[in-house]
């Protein structure tokens, strides 16, 4: 089987340099992954279109501002799709258009996955753990606020993301 690596910092640092090509080929790469992403956290297709829209304006603008110091390229381009999504249910809420309690998404993991995966420590979680993690990745949030969502105390949440944490830093280096 032929592995294909996409080198996310340099299409960037070419996107950077404005090289359209590069950032044609940097949306086709990961759009559909971010959009997937963004219809998670939103719950709305509308919404996710406009987010992942806006998340490519600024990657293409902000490009040159991506600094290899601060982490891989790929979470750089995470962290905007992030923010925005944040940016975008504060004022969904504020409008009066969303719940407070967001929906976690449909997440099936393969049962049968090694435990030396991530997929496999997701699967094996218990349903609380992995509650508190997704909340905490695709909502944001401090403690207090994940906690006033699940109806869980805040060491509890504390506890149970540090776990997961622990257990997939474990199978990412085995």
């Amino acid at each position: 089987m032929t592995v294909s690596v996409f080198d996310y910092e340099a299409e960037l640092g070419a996107c950077a340099a404005g090289d359209r090509t590069a950032f044609h080929s940097l949306y086709r790469h990961e759009a559909p992954a971010m959009r997937a992403l963004a219809l998670a956290i939103l719950d709305d297709a509308g919404q996710a279109d406009r987010l992942l829209h806006e998340t490519f304006v600024l990657i293409w603008r902000n490009a040159a501002g991506y600094s290899a110091s601060i982490g891989t390229a790929r979470a750089w381009m995470y962290s905007i799709l992030r923010y925005r999504a944040k940016a975008h249910r504060y004022e969904l809420r504020r409008m009066g258009q969303h719940t407070d309690t967001p929906r976690l998404p449909a997440l099936t993991l393969p049962q049968d996955a090694s435990h030396d995966t991530i997929a496999g420590v997701l699967a094996a979680l218990p349903t609380p753990q992995l509650e508190a993690l997704l909340q905490a990745y695709l909502h944001g949030g401090d403690l207090a606020h994940i906690a006033a969502r699940l109806d869980r105390s805040e060491p509890d949440i504390q506890a149970s993301i540090e776990s997961v944490l622990t257990h997939i830093d474990e199978a990412v280096r085995a």
